[in-house]
């Protein structure tokens, strides 16, 4: 609290002065060929396709003469894992996205304060399984449905929106804290009749620390639903991270919640084994479920393996295997892919 309240004085009081800021640029490309079969049928999707992609991304920074760090970033980006750009809609994933410049980071004395756009406290605790770049993307496409139905933690999203992030410690625990008065609310606020739709007041809080030699997130959060009768979001989550020995590492995890009146839970594990100084196998298993208001289930399990080879300047090539089975309404259907590519980081 003594490091918000000073951070908050120093620009009340008008503290921030000027200094000369820094600008950097990394770039990063892709490409996959990829094959996929399944149980649904895409007259716009091909079994087999290729795909190329990448990102431009500019950090900014600069230091006040009191000693506040200020930095910000942008993007020009392709995505190259979205299904609805790029298995169902080629014309439009051939475009360009830009993003970033939503957000300022202010950082002082071990901790920092984000306004702006945010991502809420804990997105990610919780979540996982999916190992792999573009395979299980395809591979949902062939099930008829994502394969982050599987794998995506119940916190993601409880509290996105303009607002307030503080990351800070406490004694050996790392704490970070969210709060959006709007959820969903992007870069601007402003919400039509948000007095009776949308959800507001959404809260988030991760913490994370090591026990017994494993490394563990736990979070949890909230919001209030605007809607008449509407229930509020909550969620929990956590994951422990433990290094088995020098070249094996796990992760497991899951989460539970109540999401828009449906109650969502998933469970989690995932390894990466480093084979040799270059080449690392890694593997993920994961399933959710999504039971609505009206009781119907609906489920997914995606299990999913990466190899991976770096090759020096930034350059890897990989091999990768996703199969996705999803029950829904109990209707089963599965789709399974098959992808090598690139990857460069310049």
């Amino acid at each position: 609290m003594k490091k918000l309240l000073t951070f908050v004085s120093a620009i009340t009081a008008g503290a921030i002065g000027t200094a000369a800021a820094d600008v950097s640029v990394a770039g990063s490309g892709t490409f996959y060929y990829s094959s996929a079969s399944g149980d649904t049928a895409i007259a716009e999707n091909e079994d087999s396709m290729a795909i190329t992609g990448g990102a431009v991304t500019f950090a900014m920074s600069t230091e006040t003469t009191n000693g506040i760090t200020v930095t910000a970033g942008a993007t020009i980006s392709r995505d190259t894992d979205d299904i609805a750009e790029y298995t169902l809609n080629a014309a439009a994933g051939s475009q360009g996205v830009v993003g970033g410049m939503s957000s300022l980071t202010f950082g002082m004395d071990g901790m920092t304060v984000t306004l702006g756009d945010i991502n809420n406290a804990g997105s990610g605790t919780g979540e996982g399984g999916d190992v792999a770049t573009f395979a299980s993307t395809h591979a949902g496409v062939k099930s008829g449905a994502s394969a982050s139905s599987a794998n995506d933690s119940a916190m993601d999203g409880i509290a996105d929106g303009t607002g307030i992030n503080v990351s800070t410690s406490l004694g050996a625990a790392s704490v970070d804290l969210t709060y959006v008065a709007t959820v969903a609310s992007g870069s601007n606020s402003l919400l039509d009749n948000a007095t009776t739709t949308g959800r507001v007041s959404g809260m988030a809080l991760n913490v994370g620390f090591d026990m017994a030699g494993a490394s563990v997130n736990v979070a949890t959060g909230g919001n209030q639903a605007n809607e008449a009768g509407a229930k509020n979001d909550s969620a929990t989550a956590v994951n422990v991270t433990y290094a088995a020995s020098d070249a094996l590492s796990l992760t497991v995890g899951g989460s539970a919640g109540t999401i828009s009146g449906a109650d969502e839970d998933n469970i989690f594990v995932s390894g990466a084994y480093t084979m040799d100084a270059d080449t690392t196998l890694s593997f993920g298993y994961g399933k959710g479920d999504n039971t609505t208001t009206a009781g119907v289930v609906d489920k997914a399990t995606a299990l999913t393996l990466n190899v991976s080879r770096s090759l020096g300047g930034g350059v890897s090539v990989f091999a990768e295997y996703a199969s996705v089975s999803v029950d829904n309404a109990a209707v089963g259907t599965s789709g399974t892919a098959m992808t090598v590519g690139t990857s460069v980081s310049f």
